[in-house]
């Protein structure tokens, strides 16, 4: 399983950020979150008691979320092996009535932010979080 190891390029990367790159992208564009970004979301937001976490990889969002009592419904394409994970595409989801907090693969984010809002039934809130991490 994949763990946070920010470094000073990484922390909280989103302005001037870039897909050049030395190195090979990591598969499926994961880069794990540091909790430390879902710690400073949720001083200045509030959620419903339930929260959907689509590209919920190694878990790094939704566990800060349990910490906080929120019941965290956790999906991705592809299995990491965090526990309770529905495997399923976010884009063939048609409906929803959940909060959605994620860390969408970079090179999708648009298109989720998108669906997000197309599949959401107007009362539940999106919020995107960026790993900023470079590779």
């Amino acid at each position: 399983m994949k763990d946070w190891k920010g470094n000073s390029k990484s922390t909280f990367s989103t302005l001037g950020a870039t897909s050049h790159s030395e190195n090979e992208r990591e598969k499926d564009d994961y880069y794990a979150t540091s909790p430390i970004a879902v710690h400073e979301l949720m001083k200045v937001e509030k959620f419903s008691k339930t929260i959907w976490e689509p590209a919920v990889g190694g878990g790094h969002i939704a566990d800060v979320l349990k910490e906080y009592g929120h019941n965290v419904i956790c999906s991705d394409i592809v299995n990491r092996g965090y526990p309770g994970t529905v495997i399923k595409n976010f884009f063939e989801y048609s409906q929803n009535d959940n909060d959605i907090i994620t860390n969408p693969p970079y090179k999708w984010a648009a298109e989720f932010t998108e669906h997000a809002l197309d599949i959401s039934s107007g009362g539940g809130k999106s919020r995107f979080i960026t790993a900023g991490a470079v590779p």
